[in-house]
């Protein structure tokens, strides 16, 4: 149900389905791996442990994540093998990190964002109500959808946001390209966007 890619590498959780390897754990899956581009995968902490929700990598490479069993943000800063609990408690179910160092967490209270490698969070003002957000490989671009499936860009450069179309269809993630075109996926299916600034 959690998703990030981290330089090449792809890391994954949620539960497991009725071809899973037993290894990886029953009911949570915790932290699988891929160094492959999803050829194959390896389980790399919390087997049957931990469910996380929302993953994110960082252009550094670490990684944070938020579970189901507790307000405790995570941070892994070795592939995701161990985790720390970063100090702040939030409910999030959407994560992203820009190369500014920002960490944008989606949660029921609206947008927050760290400044601090999640150690606190603070409401992001004037942000739209978000319900999916991404970011670029690099982490220079953002984007969201908000609960009226508005399209919203950022950068990280930016404090402010700027609507720029509307998805259709329930949104479940967004990302931006290395091209900045705007990849969705929705009730629909997969739909590529030219980037807003083409």
């Amino acid at each position: 149900m959690g998703f990030a890619r981290v330089g090449t590498s792809l890391f994954a959780s949620g539960h497991p389905g009725r071809n899973t390897p037993a290894e990886w754990g029953d009911p949570h899956l915790g932290i699988i791996r891929s160094d492959d581009a999803a050829g194959s995968w390896q389980s790399v902490a919390f087997a049957g442990t931990r469910d996380f929700h929302a993953l994110t990598g960082t252009p550094d490479g670490t990684m944070f994540g938020a579970t189901t069993d507790t307000a405790a943000l995570l941070m892994s800063a070795d592939l995701g093998v161990t985790w720390t609990e970063t100090g702040a408690q939030l409910h999030a179910f959407a994560l992203t990190a820009d190369s500014s160092g920002r960490l944008v967490a989606l949660t029921p209270d609206g947008v927050m964002v760290s400044d601090d490698s999640g150690a606190t969070f603070s409401p992001w003002e004037g942000a739209p109500l978000l319900v999916v957000v991404g970011s670029s490989p690099d982490g220079s671009h953002l984007a969201g959808i908000d609960s009226s499936e508005r399209i919203w860009i950022s950068s990280a450069t930016d404090t402010t946001w700027e609507q720029v179309g509307t998805a259709h269809g329930t949104p479940h993630a967004i990302t931006v390209t290395d091209t900045g075109a705007l990849l969705i996926v929705d009730d629909s299916g997969v739909t590529l966007l030219p980037s807003p600034s083409s």
